[in-house]
């Protein structure tokens, strides 16, 4: 068996979309995608942009990929799924991706702004690393989780059906979450806010 000698300048990733013009072998290849909320009613495979973060046909803007090829019918307004980015396009991959239509991730490193990170947002990213959610997820989730509770609920939890099972906020995360926030957070208003609908 011999050894392929390609380069990542030469993968399937330079010629998808392209009319082949050389022979080609089989190959994988990573792209970018985007889950979105259908502005208006799309059909699978079909050009869409985004505006005002939603997904629309493309002849309505600048073009930023494709409705999921893979869906079995159109999607209706309102219904999520995945925008798959142009080949090509992304500026950052490590299974998260950067894109100059989306807004940064903030988890591929890609800005000189990590490098100096605060010891307690690199503790929280860190911990969201090993748990099925990303950081912003789990800011937006603990500060709505507090604000109910000083409103006089029970506090918002966050539940992706089964996502979550075994999963707990660690009580190391609140003094993290007050660093980054500079809020300060009432001993009876900390807790897990993970559930799951298991």
């Amino acid at each position: 068996m011999s050894a392929d000698t390609r380069t990542p300048h030469t993968d399937a990733l330079e010629t998808l979309g392209k009319i082949h013009q050389h022979a080609e072998k089989r190959d994988a290849i990573h792209l970018g995608v985007e889950p979105i909320e259908a502005g208006s009613r799309l059909s699978p495979g079909e050009h869409i942009c985004i505006i005002d973060g939603k997904a629309y046909t493309g002849t309505r803007g600048n073009p930023v990929g494709i409705v999921d090829p893979f869906l079995e019918g159109p999607v209706s307004t309102g219904e999520r799924f995945w925008l798959v980015v142009y080949p090509r396009q992304i500026t950052s991959l490590r299974h998260v991706w950067e894109h100059p239509s989306f807004p940064a991730s903030g988890e591929t490193g890609a800005d000189a702004a990590s490098a100096s990170m605060h010891p307690s947002e690199k503790w929280i990213r860190d911990w969201c690393a090993t748990i099925p959610l990303d950081y912003n997820i789990v800011m937006d989730g603990a500060r709505d989780y507090v604000e109910s509770q000083e409103r006089g609920g029970w506090g918002e939890y966050l539940c992706f059906g089964g996502l979550l099972e075994g999963e707990s906020v660690p009580n190391a995360f609140w003094p993290h979450y007050e660093a980054v926030t500079g809020k300060t957070v009432q001993e009876d208003h900390r807790g897990s806010f993970f559930t799951c609908s298991c």
